[in-house]
């Protein structure tokens, strides 16, 4: 990557890692395009607990004690997952009162662990 712009190492590190001033430039966005034209791809870290929006219309929810919750946005089908990702509960059609339900229920089995 150095090589094909002619940069320093560390200026590749600064632009794959989105360093907030030194990788935020039109050449550090163009260190990024050729990283995931060869092969690379985005890492997300997300706290834990985020709600995570995917690019296949699925949000996803993750939690410390292993559980998840998976909504798909197309077909409005809400899965609470144990920490072995057996579907423990299924709701179609599933709306925001059911995610935060479900939520409470997985924050609640967390804390009662701890």
């Amino acid at each position: 990557m150095a090589k094909a712009f002619g940069v320093t190492k560390e200026m590749v590190s600064y632009a794959l890692n989105f360093h907030p001033v030194k990788g935020q430039s039109d050449l550090a966005k163009k260190i990024r395009c050729l990283a995931v034209q060869r092969g690379g791809f985005e890492l997300v870290t997300a706290p834990a607990s985020e709600v995570v929006h995917d690019a296949d219309n699925m949000m996803r929810q993750h939690f410390e004690n292993g559980w998840m919750w998976e909504g798909d946005k197309n077909t409005g089908v809400l899965e609470l997952k144990d920490e072995k990702g057996d579907v423990v509960e299924r709701i179609e059609n599933a709306g925001f009162t059911d995610i935060k339900t479900v939520q409470e229920k997985v924050e609640a089995m967390c804390c009662a662990t701890m």
